[in-house]
């Protein structure tokens, strides 16, 4: 992830290597999180989420924090455990897929994403928002499968 980043040409800090010293003071582009258990609270503070677990094929990371924090989202093409989200969002235009290639066009095609989303702050506040208006659509779902399959069961 690291070395895409650095290829799309983005300033970097790792969330796991902290800097100190006169380093500390430099803003960087992106801030890479290498750690379990902080997304959702550094959403908020994100103007672009790029779920990066979607770049292999281990199944993608769920996009639900950075959704309910209204952020643009950027996910790469491997997201099949959480397919039916991932299409849902895209219909909904609430995030950005980048198509499969190799390790130059994905990071080529990152940083089209990222430039066009940061070179066009309100189609990215837009973006976010319908992210966020997707989330509370389907918020209930499970509890409504739930009641459903119960229906069935007591009438079989």
């Amino acid at each position: 992830m690291a070395a895409l980043v650095e290829a799309s040409g983005f300033s970097m800090v790792r969330r796991s290597m902290p800097t100190t010293g006169p380093a500390s003071t430099v803003q960087p582009e992106v801030i890479l999180l290498d750690t379990i258990g902080e997304l959702a609270m550094v959403c908020e503070l994100a103007t672009v989420v790029f779920i990066g677990g979607s770049l292999t094929p281990v199944g993608g990371h769920n996009i639900l924090e950075p959704a309910l924090a209204g952020r643009p989202i950027i996910v790469g093409p491997h997201m099949h455990n959480f397919r039916e989200m991932t299409t849902s969002f895209r219909r909904a235009d609430a995030l950005i897929q980048l198509r499969a290639g190799t390790s130059a066009e994905l990071a080529e095609r990152l940083r089209e994403s990222f430039e066009r989303l940061l070179g066009e702050p309100e189609r990215a506040r837009e973006m976010g928002e319908r992210a966020r208006q997707e989330v509370e659509v389907n918020r209930g779902a499970t509890k409504r499968a739930g009641e459903v399959i119960t229906g069935l069961l007591r009438a079989g």
